[in-house]
């Protein structure tokens, strides 16, 4: 899904709240950064959504039988609500929600501001 800039404080418009249902992400693109935007419990996170390890999307994580079936169980990675963290579906790393970091190797991925206005979800890069 492709944003549009709608307000002018540098934020753009990228899905109505709706569409991002609560405990998983979506993946839009706003001025070609490719962003990964999540429902934790109705608030709303924006981060990269390529993982630092491998560049698995992370809008991914939850997702059921994402690869071959036979390498891969019922869903891989997901949010978790209470920690603020996403596990990556491809190999497991938990990236903070808020900060992009992924504690154990110190890598980082970027952060982006989110709000909702009127029932749509915003994020300024």
């Amino acid at each position: 899904m492709s944003a549009k800039p709608e307000i002018d404080d540098g934020y753009s418009r990228v899905a109505s709240v709706g569409e991002v249902p609560r405990g998983r992400g979506i993946a839009v693109d706003v001025d070609g950064i490719e962003i990964a935007v999540f429902n934790v419990e109705g608030e709303f996170h924006a981060i990269s959504n390529r993982c630092p390890h491998q560049g698995a999307p992370l809008y991914k994580a939850g997702e059921k039988k994402i690869n071959a079936e036979d390498t891969w169980t019922e869903s891989r990675g997901g949010v978790n609500e209470d920690d603020l963290t996403v596990s990556c579906p491809w190999h497991l790393w938990e990236l903070d929600i808020e900060s992009g970091e992924h504690e154990v190797s110190g890598k980082c991925i970027g952060t982006f501001d989110a709000k909702v206005v009127d029932g749509e979800v915003f994020v300024r890069i």
